[in-house]
């Protein structure tokens, strides 16, 4: 009897049955809020916690700024004080000089902003 002609069986496409394990992967996207950023590193806040010492893919963006995609590695993970989410520490592996300059003016920018002004 044809696979298609078994009683009850209502799938409309052709499927193979899978003996044994077979490994698969899934990937998430997810926007994480920024918290801390510097040359090294960022402070993101995440629903999820990761696997400590993982490494991801992200695209690092700034406002209206271009995107960078970064390699990072998880460095410590710790619950919000929230109770919501987890604080994750991230590592940034390989910044391109772009996306440092891009870090660079966001950290400057942020600075000028909470620096009080010195009046003469």
């Amino acid at each position: 009897m044809p696979f298609r002609d078994r009683l009850g069986d209502r799938r409309g496409e052709l499927r193979f049955e899978i003996i044994g394990h077979l490994w698969g992967s899934l990937e998430s996207v997810e926007q994480l809020p920024l918290h801390d950023v510097g040359r090294g590193g960022a402070l993101v806040e995440s629903r999820r916690p990761l696997a400590q010492d993982s490494v991801h893919a992200m695209a690092l963006r700034f406002g209206a700024e271009p995107l960078h995609d970064v390699r990072v590695r998880v460095r410590h993970v710790r619950p919000s004080q929230s109770g919501e989410g987890y604080l994750v520490g991230l590592e940034f592996l390989d910044l391109d000089q772009a996306a440092v300059e891009q870090i660079d003016r966001y950290v400057g920018a942020a600075m000028s902003r909470s620096t009080p002004s010195a009046e003469a």
